[in-house]
């Protein structure tokens, strides 16, 4: 009898989201440099090293610039033309660009660039065992990144105006939502103003987040 060949789980596929205007930070934030890398190549490195393969970017305000910055040669690149609108219409886009055998996406946003390795991978594995949504919580704030199964997909989408994202559906499927309790500030914080990169981690306050 010859023995059957495993068939691989279809993958998750990140979704970056760089397309807004970053008016409060007052610069383009996907280009801000943490350490000497732009936020946006810190954040693709991460997915990266946790072991997500296909990412997808979502570029807008200053696309060309960022581009010329940021090596995305590895990575799927895609332009929402309509990004004054909000980032709901951002998430839209990259969901609607996914590969057709995508098992699910995985939402993160460029000015997000001290989320951990560890937290991704935590809540990649929460997502393998049991997760239609899955996201990080720090503290009792809810973070990101945050998966969703494939499924959820046509009912989300109606959703996505404005800035709100995903949340107004996520508090609709509240039985359907795994949190991942994870020791990472990273996961909850993100870089709106030029004074967040100087703030020391112990002075850190989780922000209000879009979705």
């Amino acid at each position: 009898m010859i023995a059957e060949t495993p068939v691989e789980a279809p993958a998750v596929e990140a979704i970056v989201l760089a397309a807004g205007e970053g008016k409060r930070y007052g610069a383009i934030k996907p280009l801000v440099e943490i350490d000497g890398v732009p936020a946006l190549a810190r954040v693709i490195a991460t997915l990266h090293r946790a072991g997500i393969e296909r990412i997808l970017v979502v570029l807008g305000y200053a696309a060309k610039k960022i581009e010329r910055e940021v090596d995305l040669s590895n990575e799927r690149v895609v332009f929402n033309s309509n990004y004054e609108s909000g980032m709901g219409s951002s998430l839209a886009l990259g969901i609607e660009s996914l590969a057709p055998e995508t098992a699910g996406f995985l939402a993160l946003h460029a000015d997000m660039p001290y989320v951990t390795e560890e937290t991704v991978r935590a809540v990649l594995a929460r997502v393998r065992e049991d997760g239609l949504i899955v996201a990080p919580i720090y503290r009792g704030k809810r973070g990101f990144p945050v998966c969703l199964d494939r499924s959820c997909r046509e009912e989300l989408l109606p959703t996505l105006v404005g800035e709100t994202g995903a949340r107004e559906y996520i508090a609709s499927h509240l039985d359907d939502l795994v949190l991942v309790e994870v020791d990472d500030p990273g996961c909850v914080w993100d870089i709106d103003r030029p004074e967040d990169l100087m703030m020391k981690e112990e002075e850190r306050e989780p922000t209000v987040l879009k979705g």
